[in-house]
């Protein structure tokens, strides 16, 4: 009698190793995307959150003015933000100019005036430092011109960038990012006169 033997339970189980190695492959492969996917839209909320601190709170420089005859500014800003005061003391202000190839620049706080009787005060109402800025309310701050290795230097002052006949660039970096930027120009260095 002769024995035959059947194939086919070798095919099978050969089939199902297949089938099982294909499982595995694309429960791996599905992880990965999944993981992929959630750090996708990890990155995007990030992102997201970090423009809308940003856009939502900003500081805008409604005027300037020459306070003194020597080096300091006068502004009014209006602070705008979506709920969330700020302390004075955290935002920050940079002034620089260049003239013959030097770059002066000078930074402080918007309550590190020292020339003035308040550093920063609310429109409308005597000077006197406040302590916290408020959505959409207008206040009035100073800033000394000078070098922060000079700070008694008239530097990018009113004078100063009038009688050199050139610019100086005004910056307000808010403590979520957010910056404003102003090109200063003086061509009247008299005291009150609107610098453009």
């Amino acid at each position: 009698m002769k024995q035959e033997y059947d194939d086919d339970a070798q095919y099978g189980i050969g089939l199902m190793i297949v089938f099982m190695a294909c499982v595995i492959v694309a429960a791996i492969t599905s992880a990965v995307i999944i993981h992929a996917v959630e750090n996708l839209a990890q990155q995007t909320q990030h992102t997201a959150h970090d423009a809308s601190k940003e856009s939502a709170t900003q500081m805008i420089i409604l005027n300037a003015w020459v306070e003194d005859w020597y080096d300091d500014y006068l502004f009014m800003i209006e602070y705008q933000s979506m709920g969330k005061e700020v302390d004075p003391a955290d935002v920050d202000w940079i002034l620089s100019c260049e003239h013959n190839g030097n770059f002066y620049y000078k930074s402080g706080s918007l309550d590190s005036w020292q020339s003035g009787t308040g550093s920063i005060w609310e429109v409308g109402k005597q000077p006197s430092s406040v302590s916290s800025l408020e959505s959409g309310k207008r206040y009035f701050f100073g800033i000394d011109g000078g070098t922060n290795a000079q700070p008694n230097g008239a530097q990018c002052g009113p004078n100063w960038i009038e009688s050199r006949g050139i610019t100086a660039t005004f910056m307000i970096n808010m403590p979520d990012g957010g910056v404003t930027t102003q090109i200063l120009q003086v061509t009247d260095p008299t005291i009150g006169a609107s610098v453009t």
